[in-house]
């Protein structure tokens, strides 16, 4: 079908293209048109017969300017695309580390944090979007970015490493951790990752963060390693999950870590040089 436009349809491609509107809803379209929900409808479905629009997932879509010419593509900008997929939101764990340089294992799945909702996946043109529901308290250390051409937000580099930190499952295990905290050692803000680290409130994180930048011989602040280790009692906490890694393994009497993880396998991961 020819990409031409009845005169509402203008009005809606027009001012999409006006503001740079990239996405779409169908209540953003209703409210520039001013039409009832069947009438709205009705334009929407001819615009993606068309090739104005694509569909993104149930009542988001996505524009196909004018500059795209009559053969009409979609962006293939995964960050682009699960920007809209829910509010309010920030590319975080694996994802965020790739985009930051923390690991050079590009994810199969696109990872997103919110503090609405519930956790849960999304699929959207064949790709899954894994969003993950934390505490309101939780969801910090976000920041706007430039992610191949679009502006999204993306949890910071510290709170991505923390992150991780605490769910390591998502990102591979504390190996990937390991790898991601010496690729970053050059980038990060020491006095926010310890900042960050105790808005967290988790000895165990604070414990296997200090363990594992004394493993790696990882210099900081001093002042800034007092902090943390003011924050860790007489309780011993295991680096790996038991019920992977097992429970044996060397005490280290500082941080209150047992090393259950063999080195080998914590190194596997780093790259020096």
């Amino acid at each position: 079908m020819a990409r031409s436009l009845s005169p509402q349809e203008s009005k809606l491609i027009l001012s999409l293209e006006w503001e740079k509107q990239p996405f779409l809803t169908t209540k953003e379209a209703q409210e520039i048109l001013s039409v009832s929900d069947d009438h709205i409808r009705v334009i929407l479905h001819r615009l993606v017969k068309k090739g104005w629009l694509a569909h993104v997932v149930p009542g988001v879509f996505e524009l196909i300017p004018a500059e795209r010419g009559e053969v009409a593509f979609v962006d293939s900008n995964q960050l682009a695309l699960g920007s809209v997929l829910v509010e309010p939101y920030a590319f975080a764990y694996s994802t965020a580390a790739y985009f930051y340089g923390l690991t050079a294992q590009a994810p199969t799945m696109v990872y997103l944090q919110t503090d609405a909702g519930k956790t849960h996946t999304i699929v959207a043109r064949g790709k899954s979007y894994r969003v993950i529901n934390v505490p309101g308290n939780l969801f910090f250390g976000i920041d706007s970015v430039d992610a191949y051409g679009s502006k999204v937000k993306m949890t910071l580099p510290e709170k991505t490493l923390l992150d991780s930190m605490l769910r390591p499952k998502i990102v591979g295990d504390i190996p990937e951790i390991a790898a991601m905290l010496w690729q970053g050692k050059n980038q990060f803000d020491w006095q926010k990752l310890v900042d960050y680290a105790l808005k967290f409130n988790s000895q165990s994180l604070v414990q296997r963060l200090g363990f594992l930048l004394d493993y790696l011989k990882i210099e900081i602040p001093s002042a800034e390693r007092t902090r943390l280790l003011q924050n860790v009692d007489r309780t011993f906490c295991y680096l790996g999950r038991p019920a992977k890694w097992g429970k044996g393994g060397k005490q280290d009497s500082t941080w209150q870590v047992i090393e259950n993880i063999p080195e080998n396998e914590i190194q596997a991961e780093i790259k020096i040089g």
